[in-house]
């Protein structure tokens, strides 16, 4: 199976529609990371509660049409859910979002779980699943050991039988996604 892996659109309507196009043309498997909203309200502030949706989120009926695909909470979704204290289709979608999923060998979070080292690389103890998808920090990257393996976009990276961390980038200013393919074992950065 080809399964497309997006992360972090962050509400930007015409980045997740060009993302999707893209994607559509790989394959109909899509799954996202999380950070599908951009909370207005800063972490400094998590402890308000807000009444009024506009404050929180800006709610764009085109950009709700887009989200047709199974999707995981980021930390965007977590402090929407969070400060917004009144219901809203938007409160409804995040409610439903799992913090993770897997997939035969492969555990797929957002990131905002796991540690980070200065330079916004995730530091992942072993686990259970040797592939490991991620979003979160926007920068791509394959990571064994703890450290960046080279990935150039377009060209499959082959995966071979060890553990691996696979940042998968962001939809927002930078279009890019990965696209997973489990039978050729095989992860491919892209971009529209």
């Amino acid at each position: 199976m080809k399964l497309a892996i997006i992360s972090d659109p962050h509400g930007s309507f015409a980045d997740l529609k060009a993302v999707l196009e893209s994607v559509r043309r790989e394959t109909e498997h899509i799954l996202c990371l999380g950070d599908l909203y951009e909370c207005h309200i800063g972490k400094k502030r998590r402890n308000e509660r807000f009444h009024d949706v506009t404050d929180v989120v800006t709610y764009d009926p085109d950009y709700e049409a887009l989200l047709t695909f199974p999707s995981l909470r980021g930390n965007q979704e977590e402090r929407i859910d969070e400060v917004l204290v009144v219901a809203h289709p938007i409160k409804t979608r995040i409610a439903l979002l799992p913090e993770q999923t897997t997939l035969d060998e492969a555990l797929f979070l957002h990131g905002h779980q796991v540690k980070w080292n200065e330079d916004w690389e995730p530091i992942i103890a072993k686990g259970k699943y040797p592939l490991v998808f991620i979003g979160h920090s926007h920068i791509p990257g394959i990571y064994r050991k703890g450290r960046s393996l080279p990935w150039e976009i377009g060209t499959p990276f082959k995966l071979k039988k060890k553990r691996y961390v696979i940042n998968v980038g962001a939809i927002i200013f930078d279009r890019e996604w990965c696209l997973y393919d489990t039978e050729a074992r095989t992860v491919t950065r892209m971009k529209a």
